[in-house]
Order: structure tokens, then C-alpha cells, then sequence
């Protein structure tokens, strides 16, 4: 594209080369210079960190609930040795603020180029952010790759639809769509390849990213994708009702109309902590969709449109960008949530045992008290925990149930279609070791990896202690493993283009089309498996295929 060889670029390139400390470069970037450090990365290994780098114009006041506007160009050097606000949550953190959308950028070098990796982080979209606390880059530049991390428009200031023209939504996608752009224009700066640029994220991340590999807004913007524990189809990713959410949010705030241009004008002027209540969410309410998510958005929308049908009815009729993709989740992803429901909230079990409903998927439109919902409940019941009660000595058994649920089934299906046309590289995670933080930080004795654990064998997590290892560790050796694989796909479009002996000699191959028929297992060793959920599975495939009422069966 012109814009990557654009002239000034390159001028500005040269200029930053000049008059410049060592450990403090200047980079020079399309809406001015950026001031970063240098730091550490092991032994002989030092990296280029570059935080807090405006990537649009502050959401705030027209700019609320409306597209992203590239940031403007500013005078003299921004210092980029600190993270920008990050996005308002439930949470209320310190350095939280509406003027959120900021990225930050590691490179290896500032000379040369290298595959580009742009991170997608999660937080059932209400919550998270780009920042190094969770998200540090610092073991993958011994891979010699780029890294960017970014912060996107989170809940209500996220996703905000009224199902018509006056307010559309979407607009964390088109935050990640904007921040896309940027890596287009300036990447080559910072020592990155924009014509090799792959986007990866867990959980709403995931989800987020397979979002992006079905926008026509997206097209051209990145090569390859990974999809961590999330994807458009699971039954919590898209909201099917937004009109309704944002009725309920402005009657909450004495907002009382029936015309929606009245209604989001009405919430532009409301303080945006008033916008955003604690997060009460229930792990029953988790078994529908999030009350804010990604939305398709109607055939009026005045500006740019990021999702213009349902997600499955894109995948099948191949109305999208095939792009080379990984998928995969952790083989106890849901024990996360149910273990500390299970804490917070004692009566979990109880309020499923009084309701089997809540077991069938809301996505198969299967009626309360019908005899589908009983058969569906009923099958679910006996297969994983033999119809017994459930009660807290249960919890592995339905944690399994909620995996499936939430994240392997969907998980499944989607690389499923998208084999039709892609190459599709299938993983489950379920080593159970020293850097499953996610774990350890929540105190869950029961064995399995969690939701999250596998990002821990990825970055450096400083809010969980950072992952400094023992030298006789295994879970050193599963994250070198991780961290090669993950890079040669960001490299080459394939997780193990050759033989490696740091990778066991392991091939992973991809998926047949329309097939589940090969899964790489990353325990204690790679293993190569047919579907090692495979049982569960069918379970699943039967069941929709008999009671479930959308058109596709997921």
C-alpha cells in the first residue's frame, strides 16, 4: 500500500536517528515523535519499549459513541516511557480515563523488519487493558518479533447500540480497526513488516479477533490470526438485543424516551463513571450473552460498518477474508469462573439445580419447560456429573460442562468451518505447571489449566510475579515451546515450518477441511491428537443436531 513507503515516513525515520541518547530513542511517527527506553530481556538481550502512544483522538464529548478519529499530529517529543490512561471499568482504577485509546510497541531492533504481533486483550469487554501488568513483552523479542498491545472502548462507551442509525455500535472493533491502521503507517518505524502482521487475544481478545477476520473494515490490515478461548460464536460474544440494554442503562440514569437519537444524545452528556455500574455478573448470567458486546449493525448506519450479519451466517456463506488461523482454548477453561462463583456466591449450585434450563444453550433457542429443554438438560446432566445433585464436591465435573459450554464446543465449530477455506492450526492447552498463574492467583487446587493460564507462557505477568523461573523448571521449557510456535505462525503462517528439536520434532498439521482430525495437545510434551475432547464433543454435535432450533446448529 502507498502509505507504507510514504516519503515523509522515512524522513521522519531519519530524523530520529539524530540527536538522541542510546537508551532513550526517538521514533518518528505520522502524527509526530514518540520518545521510548530501552529494556532489559535476559542475558545479552535488550528491547525497545515504546507505551502510550495515541493511536485516535480522546473519545470524549461528539466523539462518545461515535467511530474513532485518527489522533492528530502534535509538536516536540511525546514520552512513551508510560502507559496512557486505560479504559474506564467497574473497577475504577487509578489510571483510568475516557481519553483510553492509546497502543504500546516492543521491537528486538529499530533496523530491519520483523512479523508484527498486535494483542487483543480480554475482560468479558468491560474490562482489561494493553498495559504491561498483564501483557509484557519482553520473552517473545528473543523470537525476534514486534509486539503491539492495545486499549480499546470498553462496555457501555465500547459497545453502545440502539439497533438503528443513531447509535450502531461496534465501536471497540473499530478502536482495534483504528489501531490496525496505525501499525500500517508507522510500524516499519519501529522495526516491524506491515505486510506480516498477525492479531492474537484471549477470552473477549479472542472473540474480538475473530470479530476483525469477518469485517470488511479489517481487510488487508493483518495475515494471520489466533484466537485464544474466544471466538464471534460463542453464546456469550454477541448481543442479539442491544436497543433493549441501552433502554435499561438510560431508565437507570432517569433517561426516560422512546427516541433513540433523544436517548444517546441524553447519555453523551452523563459523566462517564455514572455510565458504569460495579460488575455484578453471575455465573448464570454468563450462560446468555454479555449485556454489552459486538452487535450487527443496521443497513442505515451513517459512518463505517464492522459487522453486518451474524457472524455464523458470514462463515458460511464465505462472505469474509480468508486468512490463515490458530484456535484453541485450555482444557479446564471454565474452572476459573465456577471456582470462584463457587466462593462468592454459595447458593451457585443450588440456583442450577432449581433451574436445569439454565444448562441448555441459549443460542439454541430451545423454549423454557418444553420437553426439548428437558431432554437437552437431562443428557447434559447424566453425561457429565450422572444426574446427581450438584454441589461443590462437583465442581471439576460441571467445570468441564461450562468449558465445553463456553469455550471448546464453539471453539471447535468455528475452526471446524473456517478449515473450509483456511488453513486452521487446533490446540488445547493443559499443562499444569509452575507459570499457571491465573490459577495460582485465584487458589484453585484442582488440577488443569485455566482460563488465561496459557497467556502466562507467553508474556511476562507482572501482577501475578512476572514468571521469573527456576533454571530447572519444565514450565521454562513449555514456554520457550509456546513462544516458537506462536512466532513461527506470526513468521511464516505456520507453527512448525521445519523440524525443531526445541519442539520435539512435532508437525502441526492443520485441520482437514470441515474436519476436527488433528489438535495439538501442549502438556508436559506436544502430542499430535485426532480431537482429545473428542467424546464431548459428539455429545455436543448430537444434541444440537437434534434439539437445536438455530439454523446452524451451534
Amino acid at each position: 500500500m502507498w502509505f507504507q513507503r510514504a516519503p515523509w515516513l522515512l524522513l521522519l525515520a531519519l530524523a530520529s536517528a539524530r540527536g538522541q541518547s542510546a537508551d532513550r530513542p526517538i521514533i518518528g511517527t505520522s502524527s509526530g515523535q514518540v520518545q521510548g527506553t530501552t529494556e532489559d530481556c535476559g542475558l545479552f538481550c535488550t528491547y525497545y519499549s515504546f507505551k502510550g502512544i495515541p493511536y485516535a483522538e480522546p473519545p470524549v464529548g461528539a466523539l462518545r459513541f461515535a467511530d474513532p478519529v485518527p489522533r492528530a499530529a502534535w509538536t516536540g517529543v511525546r514520552d512513551a516511557s508510560q502507559h496512557g490512561s486505560s479504559c474506564p471499568t467497574p473497577d475504577a482504577l487509578p489510571a483510568e480515563a475516557e481519553d483510553c485509546l492509546y497502543l504500546n510497541v516492543y521491537s528486538p531492533s529499530l533496523v530491519g523488519t520483523r512479523p508484527v504481533m498486535v494483542f487483543v486483550h480480554g475482560g468479558a469487554y468491560v474490562g482489561g487493558s494493553g498495559d504491561d501488568a498483564l501483557y509484557g513483552a519482553r520473552y517473545f523479542m528473543p523470537e525476534n518479533v514486534v509486539i503491539v498491545t492495545l486499549n480499546y472502548r470498553l462496555g457501555v462507551l465500547g459497545f453502545l447500540g440502539t439497533g438503528d442509525r443513531s447509535a450502531s455500535g461496534n465501536w471497540a472493533i473499530k478502536d482495534c480497526v483504528e489501531a490496525l491502521r496505525w501499525v500500517q503507517r508507522n510500524i516499519g518505524a519501529f522495526g516491524g513488516d506491515a505486510g506480516r502482521v498477525t492479531i492474537f487475544g484471549q477470552s473477549a481478545g479472542g472473540a474480538l479477533v475473530h470479530f476483525l477476520t469477518l469485517s470488511p473494515l479489517a481487510v488487508g490490515l493483518f495475515e494471520r490470526a489466533i484466537t485464544h478461548s474466544g471466538s464471534a460464536i460463542n453464546s456469550w460474544s454477541l448481543q442479539p438485543n442491544p436497543r433493549q440494554q441501552a433502554e435499561k442503562i438510560a431508565a437507570e440514569l432517569g433517561i426516560h424516551t422512546t427516541d433513540t437519537a433523544t436517548l444517546v444524545s441524553a447519555l453523551r452528556q452523563v459523566p462517564y463513571r455514572d455510565l458504569i455500574s460495579p460488575d455484578q455478573t453471575t455465573l448464570d448470567e454468563l450462560m446468555v450473552p454479555l449485556a454489552f458486546g459486538p452487535v450487527v449493525e443496521p443497513a442505515d448506519t451513517p459512518g463505517q460498518v464492522a459487522l453486518d450479519r451474524l457472524p455464523i451466517e458470514l462463515i458460511e456463506s464465505g462472505s469474509y477474508r480468508a486468512v490463515p488461523l490458530m484456535a484453541g482454548f485450555t482444557d479446564m477453561d471454565a474452572l476459573l469462573f465456577s471456582a470462584v462463583e463457587m466462593v462468592t456466591n454459595p447458593g451457585i449450585f443450588d440456583t442450577f439445580n432449581n433451574n436445569p434450563h439454565l444448562l441448555v444453550p441459549f443460542v439454541w433457542n430451545i423454549p423454557a419447560g418444553s420437553a426439548a429443554s428437558s431432554a437437552v438438560s437431562q443428557a447434559f446432566r447424566q453425561y457429565y456429573w450422572q444426574s446427581q445433585p450438584l454441589s461443590p464436591a462437583l465442581l471439576a465435573q460441571f467445570s468441564v460442562y461450562l468449558t465445553d459450554l463456553q469455550f471448546a464446543y464453539p471453539q471447535l465449530e468455528m475452526a471446524k468451518r473456517h478449515a473450509s477455506r483456511s488453513s486452521v492450526y487446533l490446540y488445547q492447552f493443559k499443562y499444569d505447571g509452575d507459570l499457571n498463574l491465573v490459577k495460582q492467583f485465584a487458589g484453585i487446587p484442582l488440577p488443569g489449566a485455566i482460563h488465561g493460564d496459557d497467556l502466562c507462557y507467553l508474556f511476562e505477568t507482572k501482577q501475578f510475579g512476572g514468571g521469573e523461573l527456576p533454571i530447572t523448571s519444565h514450565a521454562a521449557t513449555v514456554r520457550q515451546r509456546m513462544l516458537r510456535l506462536w512466532t513461527n505462525f506470526a513468521r511464516d503462517g505456520n507453527p512448525t515450518p521445519t523440524a525443531d528439536a526445541l519442539l520435539q520434532g512435532t508437525l502441526w498439521r492443520p485441520l482437514s477441511p470441515g474436519m476436527i482430525d488433528a489438535t495439538l495437545n501442549i502438556g508436559h510434551d506436544l502430542t499430535m491428537e485426532v480431537n482429545p475432547i473428542a467424546s464431548r464433543y459428539s455429545q455436543w454435535l448430537d444434541l444440537a443436531g437434534r434439539y437445536g432450533n438455530n439454523i446452524f446448529r451451534i
